[in-house]
């Protein structure tokens, strides 16, 4: 058997320096620990960087990285995430990687009104949505700053277009200020609650369910709705018929967002939802 040549070897060796080259330095990584970060981050980041989704549909507090998700934790550029009051678990991975974190929680300057000022959910209401955009643009403004100016634009325009979108939510909610809902998650008055509308919640802010004393202290056969977690499920159901409320689910994290969708998508979505709880007959 002939024994293969110089020239064989040097193209082997272009073949693996070619693999090699494929692989995304880390400076292009983004990884956000939940869904609607990530479109928030994509709208100002542009294409300038891959955007990993860390946690897909499982619940932020609870959510555990696997081997697979410890390694893009290590690859990434930023970790974007909320923090540990909504990701307890994942806090305990990122302890060592708080160089390269944006903890948006930590940040502050948000708005609660309506809500505790304990809420992690800050992604619910458009105007928190601008606050985090820009915080965002800051770090990526850091990573690249050749680039500063269009990450800065791109908040700049992202803060004035969540601006009128939320006047516009809060018109459309305030309608329904009086009517009387229950949510199974307590994550919705930052969605609800700028509108003035109260909510009764059968879960704490770490989606802990409060049990069937709470249950048995809500009043039954009053108009209204029963906000549940997606997928629809036959406890919340029942819970509805029990209390006498419509029910309707809402995806708070854009789990059935199409692939291509936008921040504002989301909150749309949410407020489709709500309306054909609040007004039988609206889809």
């Amino acid at each position: 058997m002939q024994r293969p040549g110089l020239s064989f070897f040097f193209v082997l060796f272009l073949v693996v320096l070619g693999s090699g080259c494929s692989e995304q330095p880390r400076g292009d990584i983004l990884v956000v620990s939940i869904l609607p970060l990530a479109l928030i981050t994509k709208e100002i980041s542009g294409q300038d960087f891959t955007v990993i989704v860390l946690e897909g549909n499982t619940d932020p507090h609870h959510y555990a990285p696997t081997v697979a998700a410890r390694r893009q934790l290590e690859s990434a550029a930023l970790i974007i995430w909320m923090g540990p009051q909504l990701e307890s678990t994942l806090a305990r991975q990122l302890r060592q990687s708080t160089e390269h974190t944006l903890e948006l929680i930590a940040e502050g300057d948000y708005e609660y009104s309506g809500t505790s000022p304990q809420d992690p959910h800050l992604w619910l209401r458009p105007r928190n949505a601008a606050a985090m955009a820009a915080k965002i643009a800051e770090r990526l403004t850091a990573l690249k700053p050749q680039h500063a100016a269009r990450y800065r634009q791109r908040a700049r325009d992202f803060s004035s277009r969540m601006a009128t979108f939320q006047k516009v939510l809060e018109r459309t909610l305030v309608a329904h200020k009086d009517t009387y809902i229950v949510t199974r998650h307590a994550a919705y008055g930052h969605f609800f609650g700028p509108a003035g509308i109260l909510l009764h919640s059968l879960s704490n802010l770490n989606n802990d369910s409060h049990g069937a004393k709470t249950l048995l202290q809500l009043p039954t056969g009053i108009d209204g709705c029963l906000f549940g977690e997606i997928p629809s499920n036959s406890r919340d159901h029942q819970t509805a018929v029990h209390l006498g409320l419509r029910y309707q689910t809402l995806d708070s994290l854009g789990q059935q967002l199409p692939v291509d969708a936008n921040y504002r998508q989301l909150i749309e979505q949410l407020l489709t939802d709500s309306r054909s709880c609040f007004e039988p007959g609206f889809m």
